[in-house]
């Protein structure tokens, strides 16, 4: 799909550009959002996403110097739908570097800039600050199936609240 193909170019290509990165994602988004995410909601489902609106500002914006206003700008109006919760799985850079290199053997270009990866974990973590009641920060070092169990409690709680669970 033409999503895979953005995601392939995103994460393996050689983009100078940050203009060009944030435009990519941003249309891996839509795509996304038109694919799956809008008609699953429309269908009355749970959506559940590995990265979505949140990981654009955490890593274009705050790791990369985009303006946030055009990122803001491009997601408003109803044209990517705002997540109800965010769990940010926040671990130490040096902690995050010996995972990728155990787990994949090769970090992208992404994980192999430790800089970088500092500034996006500053920018999660003024995302929650700035909403704490929608993005949640998670000790990345715990258990995981104690993180686990405790973002099923948090999406059911959530669920509950909002009469689509019973």
């Amino acid at each position: 799909d033409g999503g895979e193909v953005l995601r392939e170019t995103l994460i393996g290509g050689d983009l100078k550009s940050v203009l060009t990165e944030t435009l990519l994602f941003l249309a891996d988004r839509a795509e996304h959002v038109e694919r799956v995410i809008r008609p699953g909601l429309g269908a009355g489902k749970v959506i559940l996403c590995e990265r979505y609106s949140d990981s654009t500002l955490a890593y274009q914006v705050f790791g990369k110097s985009f303006p946030r206003g055009v990122v803001e700008e491009i997601s408003a109006g109803g044209r990517f739908p705002r997540p109800d919760l965010t769990f940010w799985l926040d671990v130490p850079v040096r902690v995050a570097l010996g995972r990728i290199v155990a787990r994949k053997g090769k970090p992208d270009r992404f994980e192999k800039d430790g800089p970088l990866l500092e500034r996006i974990r500053l920018g999660y973590g003024t995302l929650c600050h700035e909403e704490p009641e929608r993005v949640k920060r998670m000790d990345g070092t715990n258990d995981p199936g104690d993180l686990a169990d405790t973002m099923v409690s948090s999406i059911m709680a959530l669920l509950m609240k909002k009469g689509g669970w019973r």
